[in-house]
């Protein structure tokens, strides 16, 4: 696991695997992290309540329901995954 850590200290921070959250994949990588800055803040994500059973897409398409979804920080996901990340701290926003 390697994690990219948010230098907010906060109580309420999770660890978030990247592969397992839905975000926005046509967003830029955040430049500030490619460049060497610190990740300033956790992502924002909403968590969300996901059915067992195997739902469809358009066209029939089978796609697995994420339990979480970044609200603000798309960008910092991207940069992460750039740098090889696997792992991101984020909060929860919706509890």
């Amino acid at each position: 696991m390697k994690l990219l850590k948010a230098k907010l200290q906060s109580t309420q921070k999770i660890i978030l695997e990247i592969n397992k959250i839905q975000y926005i994949k046509s967003m830029t990588p955040l430049p500030e992290l490619l460049n060497g800055e610190e990740l300033q803040n956790p992502i924002e994500v909403r968590k969300h309540a996901y059915s067992s059973q195997p739902r469809k897409g358009v066209g029939g398409k089978s796609y697995a329901e994420k339990e979480y979804s970044v609200f603000r920080g798309s960008q910092r996901v991207q940069a992460a995954i750039k740098m090889g990340y696997t792992h991101i701290e984020g909060v929860i926003i919706d509890e």
